[in-house]
Parts: C-alpha cells; sequence; structure tokens
C-alpha cells in the first residue's frame, strides 16, 4: 500500500504542479498562489471526518463542478448554460436529492455523476517540465463509470459512452495546448501521505479532470465544495482555511477581529443559493497564523447571516490578488453550536 500511495502522490503532484502558475504574494513570506491553493485541501479534507465526530445524523456529499462554455465576443448575447459533474466513489443513488435540486435550475442543461473506481488503475503517458526541460514521464489513470442524471425521471441512466467524451463533446477544443508549468519540490506534497488511500484517490482523480483533461477544452469553471444533509435539509457549504484578520496593535480585542470572503466566491455563492433555493454555509477552520496551519477551531455563518454584517463600504486585497469583503468575528458561530441550530 506504501508503494501505491507514494505513486499515488507523485502523479498528483505532476498533474497539479503542471497546471498550476506562481503568483507572488508579497504580503507573506514565501508564499504563491501554488502555496495557497494546495494548502487549502487540508480544511476541505478535515471538514467531513469533523462533522461525523459532532453529529451522525449530518451527511457530508462531494461539490461539484458547473462547467460553462467560453465566453467571447461572438456569443456575448448568449446566456450561460452548464454542465454539472461530480466525482465521488460512493453508489450513485446516494446523489439524487443532491442532484434533483441542482437539476431544478434551468440553465444546468446536463448533470453527470463521474463513479471514481478504486480498482484496476493503470499508467499512461503524461509531459512534464521537470526544471527548463519537457519530457515525456507517467501518471496514474483511473478508471471511472459515467452516469447521466434524468431530470424528469429523477434517476441516474448510466452511459453508453464510457470516457470523458460524453461530457468533453458538449464544449469545443482549445485552439492551443494549454500552459504547463514546471513540477514543485516533493516535500511540498508529503503531507498527503497522511491522507487514507481511498481519499487520496478521490482527489487525485476530480483533479485529473480538471486539472488535465478538462484544459483541453474551450470552458469556464467554478464549484462548490460540498453539501451537508440532515433532516432533508440541504445546505451548500463552502470549506476555508483561514485566521481571522486582527488589529495590529490589540491583536487580542476579538471585537476588532474579522474574516474575510473573497468578492468572487462571495458573489457566485449568493447566485447559485437563489438559483438552486439552497441555503450556504461559510465554514472556516481557523489557524493560529498564516505560516502556522495548526487548528484551532471550527467557525462557520450563513451566507445571509454573512450579508447582514459585512461591511460594503470597504474591501481589502485578498491573498489571491482579490478583492475581500469582511464581516465581524463575532458574528461568526463556533461550527458545531451552529449545526445542532438544524
Amino acid at each position: 500500500m506504501i508503494d501505491e500511495k507514494n505513486k499515488l502522490v507523485d502523479s498528483f503532484r505532476k498533474v497539479y504542479s503542471s497546471a498550476t502558475t506562481t503568483a507572488r504574494d508579497p504580503k507573506i513570506p514565501d508564499n504563491d498562489y501554488f502555496k495557497r491553493r494546495l494548502g487549502g485541501f487540508g480544511a476541505e479534507y478535515e471538514f467531513p471526518k469533523y462533522i461525523k465526530k459532532i453529529d451522525k445524523d449530518i451527511e457530508f456529499l462531494e461539490g461539484g463542478q458547473f462547467i460553462s462554455k467560453k465566453r467571447d465576443n461572438d456569443s456575448i448575447k448568449e446566456k450561460n448554460e452548464f454542465i454539472y459533474t461530480t466525482f465521488d466513489t460512493i453508489k450513485v443513488e446516494k446523489y439524487i436529492k443532491i442532484y434533483s435540486q441542482v437539476s431544478k435550475w434551468e440553465s444546468v442543461t446536463h448533470c453527470y455523476y463521474i463513479k471514481i473506481l478504486l480498482d484496476n488503475w493503470t499508467d499512461e503517458e503524461f509531459e512534464i517540465v521537470d526544471k527548463k526541460t519537457r519530457k515525456v514521464d507517467k501518471i496514474l489513470k483511473p478508471q471511472f463509470e459515467y452516469y447521466l442524471f434524468d431530470k424528469k425521471e429523477l434517476k441516474f441512466v448510466k452511459s453508453k459512452s464510457n470516457d470523458f467524451n460524453v461530457i468533453l463533446d458538449h464544449f469545443e477544443k482549445a485552439e492551443k495546448k494549454p500552459s504547463k508549468f514546471k513540477l514543485r519540490e516533493p516535500e511540498k506534497f508529503k503531507f498527503l501521505n497522511d491522507y487514507e488511500l481511498d481519499e487520496l484517490k478521490k482527489i487525485y482523480s476530480t483533479r485529473y479532470f480538471m486539472d488535465y483533461i478538462s484544459r483541453y477544452i474551450k470552458k469556464n469553471l467554478i464549484d462548490v465544495d460540498g453539501f451537508i444533509i440532515k433532516s432533508e435539509k440541504i445546505m451548500i457549504v463552502e470549506i476555508k482555511e483561514k485566521f481571522p484578520i486582527k488589529n495590529k496593535i490589540r491583536p487580542n480585542e476579538q471585537n476588532e477581529w474579522s474574516y474575510g470572503w473573497d468578492t468572487r466566491r462571495l458573489l457566485w455563492y449568493d447566485y447559485i443559493s437563489k438559483k438552486l433555493d439552497l441555503d450556504v454555509l461559510y465554514i472556516i477552520k481557523q489557524v493560529a497564523s498564516k505560516e502556522d496551519r495548526a487548528l484551532l477551531q471550527w467557525d462557520a455563518i450563513l451566507l445571509k447571516e454573512f450579508l447582514k454584517g459585512v461591511s460594503w463600504s470597504f474591501s481589502r486585497g485578498g491573498g489571491g490578488g482579490e478583492d475581500t469583503l469582511s464581516v465581524p468575528y463575532l458574528h461568526f458561530d463556533k461550527l458545531n453550536n451552529l449545526l445542532n441550530k438544524f
């Protein structure tokens, strides 16, 4: 199993590095877009495990990807239409409630569930940039089953096509080969060795599609982190790893702390919340500092409550070069307290 995990982590390193650019953040030492993006996996991996411990009646299901055609001047009058996809290892029937809700949105034309098969993976060739040299290497090729959701019958039907063309055929092929970025050091990916093998296969399989396969089509892609279900109530969740923004002069005064939400994601979640008629829960793994990512506690707030307390007249630059809107820290609740109210 150790050899299998090492090979899986190495394949993830090649796929993820190749698709992720470097954009430095001058506010944080030794920090760039790649590092921030990779660091986000921790909270998303830990959250489902945490809620299972505190409430056995809550079910977590993976989020999906909303994929639309890339817009240009010739299609400016066209409205966005989306293909919706989810990657997971569990039985397809588990997602009927989620897909029934997503498929109500008239702009979602097709919904696919891609079941990850955990066995019989093979190798395939993959071009990498090692330092400054391009060469052909190998990565693991996952195995999948493809299901289409019937929006009228509200059930899944196994696709006759057993490859990604069932999704890719909805889009035009990219005119140019996507950029290929250099490999990062293996040490940056060591934390993945602590993940369970099946969970690591799920993460890799999703990135295999998002950072490799889908880069060869002309598309826009934006996702949701996940869903939680309790007592038939479904909520969308956005999961982040942050530490509170503090007053530099009075860092211990909690009434002067705040949490931010980047405007692009905030707008997206507000939009789909209305379209899907689902509440959004913003969940934060509070860490000690930008350098020390140790867990302190889980904080949370409903999107509608965040919007009530947001500082509309002020935004700050986020770590990813995007504007961030903030809400006082004391508007947030501890996650377990908030979940107990549902």
